[in-house]
């Protein structure tokens, strides 16, 4: 099943450094338009609504974060499923692994799109969303969330391009959809004067055009050849995708719930502080590109070697992702943390804004080196099948050591100091709990994995 198709690339052959660079460079930009993506409505609300939008959109984006994460974990089981099929050479079950996923990220993506909407007040509640915020704030969840199904589907499709080494095509509709939600956003909101609803709907609309763009590709795809009108739901196949995919789903949500958990105590503080550390979070977040991109990567390189038995292939890989990771999150913190005032006024003039955001960014910033190494070995043992080790390192080290720490700080002090504190704890835990897992279990060594 030879790659007939320039735009994928098979990740079991050839220079290991060159594989992962020619891999790589779609998946880190496509990063970049994530996070770009995920700040467009801040930038717009912030720049054209007003203090209080901004402060609402923050406020809540971690209910928005915990969807997606959960649909990022239940693609990635299927990138999995996907990418061990397409190194072992599998035609059968590569089609059978599509056509399931596809109809898996449609009718879940329907189901959880009518949960969301019936939550949405008790979720806000949670986490203590003042009542002047509160109006704008569930105005804009309620449109957002309609979106579910189309973030579903659209990271399902993605992963599935990335198992199969295709990571130009997810970079260019990314681009695109990332675009088309600017130009929809501003107009929504200048032109039309809709608010915050109007970035919500913006980003719908952005999103279900990429989803059809997406499946329009897998029809003509020479590898995948999916048929519309033949699609089959495989149920063996879904409760393997579910038994990789949920962990990583529920892992994801749990450090989202941790993250409401920090947000109800941020909420208990003015609208400024609100605002700046909803935008540090944000500005942070681009240090954290290249982790996010290391962990795609190192998932579907793993997940084609191991499917293809090449060991050591994957500890070669694990190495050079390592490495590379280091040199390229040390020198993006080092720039976030010079340029912390300039990024932050992007999004807000208000002196207290800038403020409470620099300080948040310059205090946190350099611990996403070691976000970074738990990316990378987590992504290892997702890629050879491994998923509840990342799942035990999220619950203690990302929600369970912040919730304690953030809920005990706050009993003895009120001081904004011990939400910068409590992120960074989370990130520094897991990333030294993954290394010493890596280099001392027995599961490593028994899956020639150790390096």
């Amino acid at each position: 099943m030879a790659a007939d198709n320039k735009k994928e690339l098979d990740l079991t052959e050839g220079t290991v450094g060159e594989r992962i660079m020619h891999f790589i460079w779609p998946v880190l930009l496509a990063s970049i338009f994530q996070q770009f993506y995920s700040l467009t409505n801040q930038l717009i609300v912030g720049n054209y609504v007003s203090k209080e939008a901004l402060s609402a959109v923050s406020a809540c984006s971690v209910i928005t974060n915990i969807f997606t994460f959960f649909f990022g974990g239940i693609g990635l089981g299927s990138g999995i499923v996907v990418s061990h099929a397409y190194g072992a050479r599998k035609q059968d079950r590569l089609k059978e692994a599509v056509d399931t996923s596809l109809l898996l990220s449609f009718f879940g993506g329907i189901l959880l799109t009518i949960m969301s909407e019936a939550t949405v007040g008790l979720m806000m509640r949670l986490i203590n969303i003042n009542e002047t915020l509160y109006p704008i704030a569930y105005s804009y969840l309620r449109v957002y969330l309609i979106g579910n199904m189309a973030v579903f589907m659209y990271n399902m499709c993605f992963y599935i391009f990335r198992s199969i080494g295709d990571s130009k095509h997810p970079l260019y509709y990314l681009i695109l959809s990332s675009i088309i939600n600017l130009i929809l956003g501003v107009i929504f909101v200048r032109v039309f004067h809709m608010n915050v609803i109007g970035t919500a709907l913006a980003t719908i609309i952005s999103q279900f055009i990429v989803d059809i763009l997406c499946v329009r590709l897998m029809v003509v795809n020479p590898i995948l050849k999916v048929k519309l009108n033949q699609l089959k739901m495989n149920w063996k196949l879904v409760g393997e995708i579910c038994r990789l995919g949920v962990p990583a789903g529920i892992q994801n949500t749990l450090i989202a719930m941790a993250g409401a958990t920090v947000q109800s105590y941020t909420n208990l503080f003015s609208n400024e502080i609100i605002a700046g550390l909803g935008v540090a979070q944000r500005v942070t977040g681009y240090a954290q590109v290249p982790l996010h991109a290391f962990t795609t990567v190192t998932t579907s390189y793993v997940g084609q070697n191991y499917g293809a038995g090449k060991y050591d292939r994957v500890r070669d890989g694990l190495k050079y992702c390592l490495r590379l990771s280091n040199i390229v999150s040390l020198s993006l913190s080092r720039l976030t943390f010079i340029f912390a005032p300039q990024l932050v006024a992007m999004f807000n003039k208000d002196p207290e804004v800038i403020r409470y955001g620099v300080e948040m960014v310059r205090f946190t910033v350099f611990s996403t080196v070691f976000i970074g190494w738990s990316h990378i070995y987590n992504g290892v043992c997702r890629g050879a099948g491994n998923v509840r080790f990342p799942l035990i390192i999220a619950v203690v080290t990302q929600v369970i050591i912040r919730y304690l720490y953030v809920t005990i700080a706050f009993k003895i002090r009120f001081n904004v100091l011990d939400i910068y504190v409590a992120n960074c704890i989370g990130y520094v835990f897991a990333g030294v709990t993954a290394f010493l897992y890596f280099r001392f279990s027995k599961w490593t060594l028994n899956n020639h994995l150790r390096v």
